[in-house]
């Protein structure tokens, strides 16, 4: 399809410029290649070695090889597990070029059939990473100025110096992730929103942040983790949301090791797909991730931009 136009096969390949076709539509006159307004755009490795990379990264479920893993591909060697020193060996390209290749690819992972979840829901939150060192070179440290929104002014809690991630999981379904810029009740509330239909019945553990979600849903039943209870006698429970979390905490800690703010949505979107993808055959999740073709290109120079 040509980007400038929107015309569908009416093309020709340039015979001067290898890998280069001609918009034929009127006036239009566009040169492209045949990854124009992909997120594979301007890459300069063969295509062969893309789609390798693709199938290293993205089976899951029964389709899972020994040289792929649940846990996705790291920027680190580990045991077990595919790090993308080892893919930049498979594919005879340097390490920045595997690591810049792996975030096109997680671009490609998109739910076209996305939806709200429903039934009986299960809400947890995770705070990622460490909590900001309180010494610093032997001097205490500041604490934040802003403790976040709707923490009564308290500067400890889940997501004191980090960020947090709402895992919304329908039991027997999928899973949903959205990052929230705080563990407080407007931030949750808003999430449930966005995620969850109103008819659902939402199961969250005992946190204050939880407790005025209740009128977003058609029931809401608390579990009191403080009391150290998995249930609360009648059958609800988390435990179907912090499996998700603990795969994801997993990948951060042996495959990854340090996942910026900048970059956690590309990372908690590869482990919903790939969760969400757990019983499909590895072809089957080879061929929806090309699916995903039509994202917006991703470029260096957004990829490694700072904030």
């Amino acid at each position: 399809m040509c980007p400038k136009c929107g015309s569908v096969e009416r093309a020709s390949q340039v015979t001067s410029r290898t890998g280069t076709w001609g918009c034929c539509v009127g006036t239009c006159k566009a040169q492209f290649s045949a990854t124009a307004g992909t997120p594979l755009h301007r890459t300069r490795a063969p295509l062969t070695e893309g789609f390798l990379a693709i199938w290293l990264m993205v089976p899951s479920g029964a389709g899972r090889t020994s040289s792929t893993s649940s846990k996705g591909i790291s920027g680190m060697d580990t045991e077990s597990r595919v790090p993308a020193r080892k893919l930049a060996e498979w594919l005879d390209v340097d390490y920045r070029t595997a690591w810049y290749m792996s975030h096109r690819i997680r671009r490609l992972l998109s739910d076209p059939d996305w939806r709200k979840l429903s039934g009986i829901v299960e809400a947890d939150g995770h705070a990622v990473g460490a909590p900001r060192q309180m010494y610093v070179g032997g001097h205490k440290k500041p604490e934040d100025d802003y403790p976040g929104a709707g923490s009564g002014g308290s500067k400890r809690g889940l997501s004191h110096g980090r960020a947090v991630v709402l895992v919304a999981t329908e039991r027997g379904g999928d899973v949903r992730v959205r990052r929230i810029a705080a563990h407080s009740s407007i931030e949750v509330g808003n999430a449930v929103r966005d995620l969850i239909e109103p008819s659902a019945h939402l199961v969250t553990n005992g946190l204050p942040a939880y407790r005025t979600v209740g009128p977003t849903t058609a029931e809401h039943v608390t579990v009191d983790h403080g009391r150290r209870r998995l249930s609360n006698g009648g059958g609800d429970h988390i435990n179907t949301a912090e499996g998700p979390i603990f795969l994801f905490r997993r990948s951060v800690q042996g495959t990854w090791h340090w996942v910026s703010r900048k970059h956690l949505d590309a990372y908690t979107t590869e482990c919903a797909w790939r969760h969400n993808r757990r019983g499909v055959s590895a072809a089957t999740a080879f061929i929806q991730a090309l699916g995903g073709l039509d994202a917006v290109p991703l470029g260096d120079r957004e990829l490694v931009a700072c904030g």
